[in-house]
């Protein structure tokens, strides 16, 4: 608990509604950024990572204090004088699926995307957000020696991603993301999702 007020020391100052002074804003950020870094280079979180990509896709990976339901658990404010969101090293807003899945990318490639213009990218419009990262190729045709991403742009308000766990048959598959700003994952139809392929899965000899 008691990293979690750090953290939320450094996520505080990290925001124009509390701190006005940039530079002191982009030192925050950083700090409580390296408390996610410190947390998912642990021991405790790598065997996790490697529980995970041995097969057991219903655990959460996403590190903390990103996912820790005390971590800025302020109500939120994204408007210019009161902005007070919280971002990730991709900079997505953390606890959202494009969070999630930017660390599920992460997590299989060791690089955060990173979009290059500075449009506002939601959920809805994460096809764009891929292709400036460099994931370009959309497709209809699953194969499990992938990685992917799904994109619903018609869920919500502002869309959902979510991050492909299994291919069950030809129409179903089992996802995995964080709508409510928590881990979930669920069975779905296939085509309820446009499919942008990320990366080759480790094959079971290489995580031995």
């Amino acid at each position: 608990m008691e990293s979690v007020k750090v953290a939320n020391f450094w996520a505080k100052l990290s925001c124009p509604k509390w701190d006005k002074f940039r530079p002191l804003r982009h030192f925050a950020r950083n700090r409580y950024r390296k408390l996610a870094q410190k947390c998912w280079e642990s021991e405790v979180w790598q065997r996790k990572i490697k529980q995970y990509k041995s097969g057991n896709w219903n655990i959460d990976t996403y590190p903390g204090p990103y996912y820790h339901q005390y971590f800025a658990d302020w109500e939120e404010n994204d408007s210019p004088e009161g902005y007070n969101l919280i971002s990730d090293q991709s900079n997505c807003v953390i606890k959202y699926s494009t969070s999630y899945c930017a660390w599920k990318i992460f997590e299989a490639t060791g690089v955060w995307p990173q979009k290059i213009s500075k449009e506002r990218l939601d959920a809805k419009r994460w096809v764009q957000f891929l292709a400036e990262a460099g994931y370009t190729e959309v497709v209809k045709d699953l194969d499990p020696r992938y990685y992917y991403v799904g994109i619903n742009p018609d869920i919500g308000e502002w869309g959902l991603v979510v991050w492909l766990e299994s291919i069950e048959d030809k129409d179903e598959v089992i996802v995995s993301s964080y709508p409510d700003k928590r881990h979930q994952w669920w069975a779905t139809e296939k085509d309820a999702y446009t499919w942008v392929k990320i990366c080759p899965r480790p094959s079971k000899q290489s995580d031995a």
